[in-house]
């Protein structure tokens, strides 16, 4: 007969019984590409690359969606860039955690490296994951993010030198008798973002499962790591670094490692810095002041340095600025001479042709012109954005319709101006017919049109500030903000806007209003609306030509960018280097003996 011990050894199930470990919790913080200004979009030109492929297949879901972490939690406090609304965005990890704009609780469509880093955190660690991420744009180490045992900020001796011969003040020197306040505002921004990362940190840390389920209170949490993604501020700040000496940028670091580990009573706090790679191997005095705290004694073993530099892509870096010109190519209809007239000898305007006839420079325009009456309707402060809808006169309110009867209006060719517009070199004074004193002009005109055999339709418009454009009495396109430049801007219509240019005789009305700025008071604009069209073989031609500008390659490349180098170029294929390189170098720091 078996002994009951044995036989209840023999009973027991053969695998291992799960035990449970407590709530790994990493912190990110940083100012904007923290945030992470990747856009969902560019995850497709991940997968463009062999080497970063195998990031994209981990990324996504085998229909091509965002992946959803099962084990890692979000706690993400962000908001505009002075912190003035912060919120707090809470969820399992998935794309969406990036910056947010305005709207800080809600999925902002992009990703920073919390993405990539949570997810490979969750394919080594076994326990259930808690990412505490504080970042907002535009702050600084030696003000914002100042830490407390770095001291009152103080001028380098190189600047305060320079205000010493300029009590009367300067360029970026301010009075004498300002320098007092300067260094008050100074004091009260110091380190408003650094306690705020701390507070949310802690209010967090207070109640785990609010934010994680998984948490189990019996087994607690460990900090197991801290990615600081930071920077650009203080590179472009030659006050607090003259002479690109950022000595003191790798001071300040190593004081905010030492305070971060003191506020949070862990004092080997596994801390990787994301070492700025913005523009790639340049910018050498920064990186090297960015990654000196890893050497210090003190963190040897638990603080590591990461450069970001070796992620920068240098197939968008080259394609951008070449998108920059095709852009201002294909967005502009026509140029004008420095007299205000026309220019003919443009390149790229043989491809588009006008449709209709008369022809645009001989088409006859009724026009009127209306002031806003109404207080609703007023603008009582100056501000660069003055297009808006005002009440029309009573009769006016179907002006834009085809059967709307005109024939009491001024009769003139376009473009209708008045004053002077001068910008760029450029000098538009002379118009063929005056608008008038009111500031909106509502203006039509009409052309027949024999056939309608182009590829595409586009509007090209004159105006200084917005404009409602009309055919036939459908809105065909609104611009709400205003052109510096005096130029013919080219809008392309879709198909549910083209449909409404017909064979036979058309009707084109806009409304647009004046400009003036504050320096010079009197009015002054000039609007000009034409229909052109381009054949499919001429539009063939035209792309042909617009390779010589902005290449195919340069084209896929330039699928990888959302915005700006600054951001990395808003570039998933970037983020998603970074969160794997900064999950990686902290798991080795976690299995440091």
């Amino acid at each position: 007969m078996r002994p009951l011990l044995l036989t209840l050894l023999l009973a027991l199930p053969l695998h291992p019984v799960a035990t449970a470990k407590p709530l790994k919790v990493f912190i990110l913080a940083g100012q904007s590409n923290m945030e992470g200004h990747a856009a969902v979009r560019t995850f497709d030109y991940i997968g463009k690359d062999p080497l970063t492929a195998p990031i994209l297949k981990e990324m996504r879901n085998p229909d091509g969606t965002p992946r959803v972490c099962e084990k890692v939690w979000m706690s993400y406090l962000t908001g505009p860039y002075d912190g003035s609304a912060n919120g707090e965005g809470l969820g399992k990890l998935t794309a969406g955690f990036g910056e947010r704009g305005n709207n800080p609780t809600k999925d902002g469509g992009k990703i920073g490296p919390e993405f990539t880093f949570g997810i490979y955190m969750e394919k080594e660690l076994k326990e259930p994951i808690l990412i505490i991420k504080t970042a907002w744009g535009g702050r600084s180490l030696n003000t914002e993010f100042r830490p407390p045992s770095a001291g009152q900020y103080k001028l380098p001796k190189e600047i305060q030198d320079q205000w010493d011969k300029y009590p009367q003040g300067a360029h970026g020197v301010p009075k004498l008798e300002d320098r007092k306040a300067w260094q008050e505002k100074k004091d009260a921004a110091s380190g408003v973002f650094y306690r705020m990362m701390i507070d949310h940190v802690k209010k967090v840390l207070a109640d785990p499962k609010r934010v994680c389920p998984a948490y189990d209170p019996k087994e607690g949490y460990e900090l197991a790591g801290f990615v600081w993604l930071q920077g650009f501020n203080d590179l472009v700040d030659g006050t607090t670094y003259p002479n690109r000496n950022y000595e003191e940028y790798s001071r300040l670091l190593a004081h905010f490692i030492r305070d971060v580990r003191k506020e949070l009573s862990a004092p080997k706090l596994p801390f990787v810095i994301g070492v700025l790679g913005v523009d790639g191997d340049k910018n050498v005095n920064f990186r090297k002041a960015m990654a000196a705290p890893a050497d210090l004694p003190e963190f040897k073993g638990n603080v590591v340095a990461v450069d970001t530099a070796t992620f920068w892509d240098h197939d968008i870096a080259a394609a951008q600025p070449k998108q920059g010109e095709y852009n201002n190519i294909v967005g502009t209809a026509h140029t004008l001479k420095k007299d205000g007239t026309l220019d003919r000898e443009r390149k790229w305007d043989h491809f588009w042709k006008p449709v209709g006839q008369p022809l645009p420079e001989e088409r006859t325009w009724r026009f009127a012109t209306v002031a806003a009456t109404e207080k609703k309707d007023t603008l009582e402060k100056y501000t660069d954005r003055r297009f808006r809808d005002i009440t029309l006169p009573a009769g006016m309110k179907n002006w834009p319709l085809a059967d709307f009867d005109d024939s009491k209006w001024t009769e003139g060719k376009a473009p209708v101006g008045k004053g002077i517009w001068k910008h760029s070199g450029i000098t538009l004074d002379k118009f063929p017919s005056t608008w008038g004193a009111g500031e909106f002009l509502l203006m039509r005109t009409t052309f027949e049109v024999e056939d309608l055999n182009c590829e595409s339709y586009r509007i090209a418009v004159l105006a200084r500030q917005g404009f409602h454009v009309y055919l036939n009495g459908q809105k065909l396109h609104t611009y709400i903000w205003w052109q510096d430049k005096p130029q013919y801007g080219a809008i392309v219509l879709g198909k549910e806007q083209a449909k409404h240019l017909k064979k036979g005789k058309n009707v084109l009305a806009v409304y647009a209003n004046d400009q003036y700025d504050l320096k010079s008071p009197e009015r002054y604009a000039a609007l000009d609306v034409r229909i052109e069209g381009i054949t499919k073989a001429d539009q063939e031609k035209l792309d042909l030509a617009l390779e010589e500008v902005l290449s195919p390659k340069d084209r896929e490349a330039l699928k990888g960018s959302s915005n700006g180098g600054y951001h990395y170029f808003g570039s998933a294929k970037i983020f998603a280097q970074m969160g794997k390189a900064f999950a990686e170098a902290n798991l080795k720091l976690i299995k440091q003996p």
